[in-house]
């Protein structure tokens, strides 16, 4: 990842609530995509990783687990599986929502193992530092770092990150479920609609019959609607009705 690219992240974090020094990003950013950009993001900036775990601890149900894990397989690099699973693991660790556990089961390690942070793999003494430093959960990622400690000081409180972020308000309502990676799917990756509910299960990972529990949800809840098709009798498209 390029130098300027951190700088994103930063901003895009700002947005989504962590005061860092760089100016927020005007428009709320993609926050499962952010989290699998962060994965890597984190071997450049050493303040990344604390603050993130920290926001995940306040602020998890913001972050809708299914759509997460099909971004990680269908999208995420080798560092960017490591860096996150090593975030994931940690936010677990000290007690984050156990449905975190979806998006973390198909992370992966990287190998061979490695310094964490960009800087000390550059130089053989702090290699030789961060290996013997290294906690159990960073070895197990193939990241090398001490044990971190969540940082809160730097998260705004929810009604900034609602004020900033209206459009997440579904999110938190929902406690980022199936409903709310299928909207966020519909709104983000494929321009609000869907031929099949089939087709939804692959773009969560979720089960056929967890998804059509979902969608009866979301149909009661008057956020999608069901269109059978003209000459196919089996399928039959989803479509993000507009809000109200």
């Amino acid at each position: 990842m390029k130098k300027s690219e951190s700088t994103t992240i930063e901003a895009k974090w700002g947005r989504l609530g962590i005061h860092f020094f760089a100016a927020p990003v005007p428009r709320t950013p993609d926050v499962e995509l952010l989290l699998v950009q962060t994965g890597e993001g984190i071997s450049e900036n050493a303040r990344l990783l604390p603050h993130v775990v920290g926001w995940l601890l306040v602020y998890s149900d913001f972050v809708v687990k299914h759509r997460l894990k099909e971004l990680i397989v269908r999208r995420a690099s080798a560092e960017e599986r490591a860096g996150l699973g090593l975030v994931l693991e940690i936010a677990l660790l000290h007690g984050a929502p156990k449905d975190l556990s979806i998006p973390l089961a198909v992370c992966t390690p990287i190998r061979p193992e490695r310094p964490l942070h960009d800087f000390q793999r550059a130089n053989a003494i702090f290699t030789s530092i961060a290996e013997e430093t290294a906690s159990v959960v960073s070895r197990k990622w193939g990241l090398w770092s001490p044990e971190i400690e969540p940082r809160f000081d730097a998260i705004r409180p929810v009604s900034w990150l609602l004020g900033q972020n209206p459009a997440l308000r579904s999110r938190i309502v929902r406690k980022g479920d199936l409903r709310a990676s299928i909207l966020e799917v519909l709104r983000l990756d494929v321009a609000g609609e869907v031929e099949s509910a089939a087709e939804l299960g692959r773009l969560t990972g979720a089960t056929r019959a967890a998804v059509g529990a979902a969608l009866k949800a979301l149909v009661l809840e008057g956020e999608v609607k069901i269109v059978p098709h003209a000459t196919n009798k089996r399928d039959h498209r989803v479509v993000l009705l507009p809000a109200a």
